[in-house]
């Protein structure tokens, strides 16, 4: 079964100037098969897109968490994932 993982930026207010998402999300070491970032910001996906482009690329199982960035620019989770799809 492929998971997925969409982590939801609460703050993106505060992106750091240098901010490369696929660098962040290969930093948090996720044990899933695909994860894609989502925050309220512009240029990112909402929660509904990135589920949809979850569904297309075959994830059988999708999960939310929360994250945000810590003083060192960061992201770093918080709270339980939410189960979305499967």
């Amino acid at each position: 079964m492929k998971k997925g993982l969409i982590v939801y930026l609460t703050d993106s207010n505060t992106l750091p100037m240098t901010f490369d998402a696929d660098e962040a999300l290969t930093s948090l070491s996720l044990s899933c098969d695909h994860s894609v970032l989502a925050a309220s910001a512009e240029g990112f996906y909402d929660i509904p897109e990135a589920w949809h482009l979850m569904l297309t690329r075959g994830m059988q199982y999708i999960s939310c968490i929360k994250g945000r960035f810590n003083e060192a620019g960061n992201i770093e989770l918080y709270g339980e994932p939410l189960r979305l799809y499967g």
